[in-house]
């Protein structure tokens, strides 16, 4: 059973944080750009266009901070490493140097950046129409920056749909890049794939164009689910801490 669970330590130490980062990214540059409209109708017609920018800042903050742990956890799992997660961490950049640590970033940055974006977007406008159906919007106006109380079976429902459908529709695209950039990640010697492209023709030529999709129900079955308690976690959170903290400006910028 332990086999199922390889390169599990390092992204379960790391993914905390680095989701808190990237909710962070993603909320600030909302609010910039939201507070750069002079009027509400502005405000409103520019909404998914900043959802989606600020969705895909926050996903070349993933990639950056999330390409090395990516790394680690591609070399422990197809075992090209037999150790501890910070360990091949330092080993990898003793042998390989930066370039090393940052393997296979072009393709997660194909894989993270618009489709980040579009992820958020996905997520809000899903929420939107469930809260518009169901008349919970004024749960999330009255959190102050857009976290949605989430006080109950019913509102929980709607966050866990809204993200499991921003995941699925997300994750049904990128695929492709998500296999070229673990073969990239899981390859020790740097002339084998030169790039991302002549990875994907290798890959191609050797297997055929399905080996491009190889993985996909795996990943779109996990989508849901994991989105679902992502999403769950971090709304119930900003609302607690708005509890909490109490919450100095009252404007919403993601509403």
């Amino acid at each position: 059973m332990a086999g199922f669970y390889k390169g599990m330590f390092f992204p379960l130490m790391t993914s905390g944080a680095l989701n808190s980062v990237v909710f962070a990214v993603y909320g600030e540059y909302m609010r910039q750009l939201q507070a750069q409209c002079k009027t509400e109708r502005e405000r409103q017609q520019s909404w998914p266009k900043h959802v989606l920018l600020a969705g895909s800042v926050a996903g070349v903050t993933q990639v950056f901070l999330g390409c090395p742990i990516e790394v680690v956890k591609v070399r422990l799992q197809t075992l090209r490493y037999i150790g501890r997660p910070w360990r091949c961490l330092m080993d990898i950049h003793r042998i390989e140097g930066l370039s090393g640590i940052y393997r296979g970033i072009t393709p997660m940055m194909f894989r993270d950046v618009l489709p980040y974006g579009i992820y958020m977007l996905v997520y809000e406008y899903m929420l939107g129409i469930e809260e518009r159906l169901h008349r919970v919007k004024r749960d999330r106006l009255s959190s102050g920056s857009g976290g949605l109380v989430v006080s109950s079976p019913y509102e929980a429902s709607l966050i866990a749909m809204a993200g499991a459908m921003a995941g699925i529709i997300s994750w049904m695209f990128i695929v492709p890049f998500d296999v070229i950039k673990t073969v990239m990640q899981s390859e020790t010697d740097p002339t084998v794939h030169k790039n991302m492209l002549h990875c994907c023709r290798t890959l191609v030529e050797r297997h055929g164009w399905r080996s491009l999709f190889r993985g996909s129900f795996m990943v779109i079955a996990r989508a849901a689910p994991v989105n679902s308690i992502t999403f769950l976690g971090y709304e119930w959170c900003l609302g607690q801490c708005h509890k909490f903290f109490g919450n100095a400006d009252k404007t919403s910028y993601w509403s």
